[in-house]
């Protein structure tokens, strides 16, 4: 028998049970003599989640915030990313929080007062370059290297649940930190301002300083003993951006798509004028955004829920943008479709404004919905169109139940959601017919022949077994 005894000089780390071939003992989390210590116990290892917890809570929320307000096309896209892979985290964590003799009651609260300034200062960003500079230049270093500083510090197989999750997370953190840092750097350069010195490295400070009085991420910092914190921002009301906003690359931003090509037309051209609507998607999470941070007081899941049903809104939008890309025509230039969320996000509570969604996407679930566009697809023998519609139905699909899971208990049974839906249809019918009556409401023919009709596989010939298609209603 071996004795593992450190008074007797044995080095615990060089010792395995008799008979062992294997190098690597404990699964391969640790060696013995690294798992010979307590490390951080349950109660501090709560803590630490609970303000982690707090901190993607408030990010889901504050990226959904600024959504409508970030003019950069590609900035845009990556919030609604960022936000859904926050949102997973913080259900990752509250998960855990639970495993730990701890009742998930009390995570919605702020767990410091200090920390909830903080997260008030950082969602009056002014700019997009000041809510990357804060969110990706301040507050995600500071959680990656508070994590960071868990590992080191917590046991490696007692803690292993919450290592595991660290691990996961400080990835995709790694990943959001990176992008982020290099499109402050592009959008400073263009912009001609320094992020190392003026106003971006003031508020930076400004920022900095906030964090430091709640204790960093984990509150266990002692604050910087320096004059008094600068004059807050949150002394003002945060109101959010509710009309999306397009940078000066888009030309031509109104409130509808234009008018729809005539039916029975070429399928190589339905396909294409699919892959528009497929573009202007980014419309709808336009209207999510709004909807996740108006409607306050709700379980977290449904913050959740909704983050997901953004992100794959972005993805349906992405898909389009790769398309029109993939046959080198630069997207900014096709007309900008911002009235689906423009009206509801000005005119609407949050819950008429999700109802006004869910009705038309529980109206695609037809045959003639996204069924039949994945079939239309099929039938002009494109792939690529094919794949992104089947996922794009597979998505849609989620997301009508989704709607109803939240929206059933608010308005109390089917048919007031349904009627909800048709009121508010009517109203955005009239202003998008408005908005018809304008010049250039006719720009696809002309688009489509100078752009792509000579890719026409079938040139123009009809196509059998091609489905009619319902209108999307956006």
């Amino acid at each position: 028998m071996i004795l593992n005894n450190r008074r007797a000089g044995v080095q615990w780390g060089m010792v395995s049970p008799s008979g062992s071939h294997l190098p690597r003992p404990l699964a391969g989390l640790s060696d013995y003599a690294t798992a010979d210590r307590p490390g951080v116990d349950v109660d501090a290892t709560v803590m630490r989640l609970r303000r982690l917890v707090f901190l993607k809570t408030c990010l889901t929320k504050m990226m959904a915030a600024h959504f409508c307000g970030v003019p950069e096309w590609e900035v845009k896209g990556a919030l609604g990313l960022h936000l859904w892979q926050d949102a997973e985290h913080g259900t990752w964590l509250r998960t855990r929080v639970t495993e730990m003799r701890t009742p998930p009651h009390h995570l919605d609260r702020v767990p410091a007062a200090e920390l909830g300034v903080f997260a008030e200062e950082l969602l009056r960003a002014a700019s997009t370059l000041e809510l990357l500079v804060g969110i990706h230049g301040v507050l995600k270093p500071a959680m990656l290297a508070a994590m960071e500083a868990h590992l080191a510090q917590s046991h490696p197989v007692a803690d292993q649940p919450t290592r595991r999750l660290f691990g996961f997370i400080m990835q995709e953190e790694r990943e959001q930190i990176a992008w982020g840092r290099e499109a402050a750097d592009a959008l400073a350069a263009r912009a001609g301002v320094s992020l190392a010195e003026g106003p971006l490295a003031a508020w930076r400070r400004h920022l900095e300083a906030y964090l430091s009085a709640a204790g960093g991420v984990f509150g266990e910092e002692t604050p910087a003993a320096t004059a008094a914190l600068p004059p807050p921002r949150a002394a003002l009301p945060f109101e959010p951006v509710r009309v999306p906003r397009r940078d000066d690359r888009f030309p031509h931003v109104w409130n509808s798509r234009g008018a729809l090509p005539k039916p029975g037309g070429a399928v190589h051209e339905r396909i294409w004028w699919m892959m528009n609507v497929r573009l202007q998607e980014m419309h709808v999470p336009e209207l999510v955004a709004t909807v996740l941070y108006d409607w306050k007081d709700q379980p977290w899941e449904f913050y959740h829920d909704l983050a997901r049903h953004l992100w794959d809104e972005v993805r349906h939008s992405m898909l389009g943008e790769i398309a029109f890309a993939g046959q080198g025509i630069d997207f900014t230039q096709i007309p900008t479709h911002v009235g689906f969320a423009a009206f509801p996000n000005t005119r609407l509570d949050p819950a008429d404004r999700y109802a006004f969604l869910w009705g038309i996407e529980q109206g695609l679930m037809i045959k003639s919905g996204k069924q039949a566009e994945v079939a239309l697809a099929k039938a002009g023998g494109d792939s690529v169109k094919a794949t992104f519609q089947d996922f794009d139905w597979a998505d849609e699909v989620l997301h009508a139940q989704i709607g109803r899971r939240w929206l059933e208990p608010h308005y109390g049974d089917r048919e007031r959601m349904n009627d909800a839906y048709t009121r508010v249809r009517g109203e955005y019918d009239r202003m998008k017919e408005e908005d018809l009556a304008k010049p250039g409401r006719d720009w696809w023919p002309a688009f489509y022949t100078r752009n792509l009709k000579d890719r026409d596989p079938h040139h123009g010939q009809a196509v059998a077994d091609v489905p009619p298609i319902a209108g999307s209603g956006y």
